[in-house]
């Protein structure tokens, strides 16, 4: 597995890492999920903003075990592969699209 990047590089270094595969660890503070994708704001406890994490139930970017993620409880301990995303027309100024999601303790 890759080194996991911290959130608060992502932050104070954000041109460094999109578009790029990063690895990033920690625990889930909120958790909305539907039919067809899902959205995870985890912190690591290096900075005191959360990210955002899509994952997704689409055919192209299908998360192998999206029914797992959406039902994880707040508090659960996650590491996330993904590429790291602009999103200029949201309130986040970037977001990480998932490709993985390990469960720590349960995976």
């Amino acid at each position: 597995m890759n080194k996991s990047t911290l959130v608060k590089s992502l932050y104070r270094n954000t041109s460094e890492y999109l578009s790029k595969d990063i690895t990033i660890s920690g625990w889930i503070r909120t958790l909305r999920a539907s039919n067809a994708f899902g959205f995870i704001e985890v912190n690591d406890g290096s900075f005191f903003k959360n990210i955002q994490v899509v994952f997704d139930n689409k055919l192209e970017n299908k998360l192998e075990n999206f029914k797992e993620v959406s039902k994880l409880p707040i508090s659960s301990s996650i590491t996330v592969i993904g590429t790291l995303v602009e999103t200029p027309e949201a309130k986040q100024p970037f977001e990480i699209h998932a490709k993985e999601v390990i469960v720590e303790g349960l995976s």
